[in-house]
């Protein structure tokens, strides 16, 4: 049996409703080509419940491109701006090949003989689970999902953590019988294995702030008599979120062209420019700004420009000095002696060095 995992896909109708609703089309695209018989749509699908509300019809339309079933347990975004707290999502119409996970502390879902699911809809406190836990398994294998924070789970820095999320315990999802746990919630891929039972996130399925470095994707599980395998997935719709540094000539004008800078970069790509350097004069970056916003703004998803400029030095006749100039002299011969990063950060380096009047 072969199901998808995704999750966090933050569909708005307000905020790039194409380029979301390309995602969710990539998404159904390849579980149909994969032959998988369910996705599991483990939460925050949609960024707030309005958008839920207005793209919900959008979504079970183009579900139908996918021939399987589609288990969908909401999130902490779906309930955002929900105007009361009465009615369920599972009130909505979904059709027949949606399932719903939304009923407290838990819902199981049966399958087959080989899986049964275990959905635990995202809670404030999962305190219910300890005092009504489920029955034992009736499948060969018990898959959970859920949205919610793992502790234990390996952290990766705040900058990647999302907030708002209830708190789950690894051990305590051991002891519900799960042998392997789908979340959402974290925009970071991870997973982790607590005893016989694996727990992954599969990240964000789009970038949906910036800082959300790497490939976008889910995971495909296979499951067989033997176990369940895991494969990462990439929704090369979801493009990337990427940073460019653009180094600066002591006359201010940036090393390379927009070209040099972009061609690489895809149309579903978050691109931020950065500036460094130690430079006589910035007055060519607004010509070099204009240039890059007339030619590439339509060749990507977003472009912007570090607004801070933090890591530009700007000194007043830094070309005449004779000692920077012949420092700069050494390190054009090392240019392609050393990777292209280093060699930037040697140069910088050098050039505080000097201007501090350091040895």
């Amino acid at each position: 049996m072969k199901l998808i995992q995704a999750s966090d896909l933050h569909l708005s109708d307000a905020n790039e409703r194409e380029y979301c609703l390309s995602v969710l089309d990539e998404i159904f695209k390849t579980a149909k080509d994969l032959s998988c018989e369910g996705i599991l749509f483990c939460g925050d699908i949609f960024d707030t419940f309005s958008d839920l509300e207005k793209l919900r019809t959008e979504f079970v339309s183009r579900s139908k491109q996918f021939p399987g079933k589609i288990y969908f347990l909401p999130g902490n975004h779906e309930c955002l701006r929900k105007k009361s707290k009465g009615g369920g999502y599972s009130d909505f119409d979904w059709g027949d090949q949606i399932f719903i996970i939304e009923k407290e502390p838990y819902q199981i879902l049966k399958l087959n003989d080989l899986v049964e699911i275990l959905g635990i809809p995202h809670q404030e406190s999962y305190g219910n689970l300890l005092t009504e836990p489920p029955q034992g398994k009736s499948s060969r294998f018990r898959i959970g999902m859920a949205h919610a924070v793992i502790s234990g789970m390996s952290f990766t820095g705040f900058e990647t953590e999302e907030e708002g999320g209830g708190v789950l315990d690894s051990g305590q999802l051991q002891s519900l019988g799960c042998d392997y746990v789908a979340v959402g919630h974290i925009h970071r891929a991870r997973s982790q294995r607590f005893g016989d039972c694996w727990i992954a996130y599969a990240g964000s399925s789009r970038v949906w702030r910036k800082g959300e470095f790497g490939k976008r994707g889910g995971y495909l599980l296979e499951v067989t008599e033997t176990g369940i395998t895991k494969t990462d997935l990439e929704w090369k719709s979801a493009g990337q979120y990427r940073e460019i540094i653009v180094s600066l000539l002591l006359d201010g004008k940036p090393e390379k062209t927009p070209s040099d800078y972009l061609s690489s970069c895809g149309p579903s790509d978050w691109v931020r420019m950065r500036y460094s350097g130690y430079v006589e004069t910035m007055s060519y970056l607004k010509e070099f700004e204009k240039e890059i916003t007339e030619g590439w703004s339509t060749k990507l998803r977003i472009v912007e420009f570090d607004s801070d400029q933090s890591e530009v030095k700007v000194l007043k006749d830094l070309g005449e000095n004779q000692f920077i100039r012949r420092f700069l002299d050494v390190m054009d011969g090392k240019r392609t002696s050393l990777e292209p990063e280093l060699w930037n950060r040697a140069k910088l380096l050098g050039l505080e060095l000097l201007t501090e009047g350091k040895r």
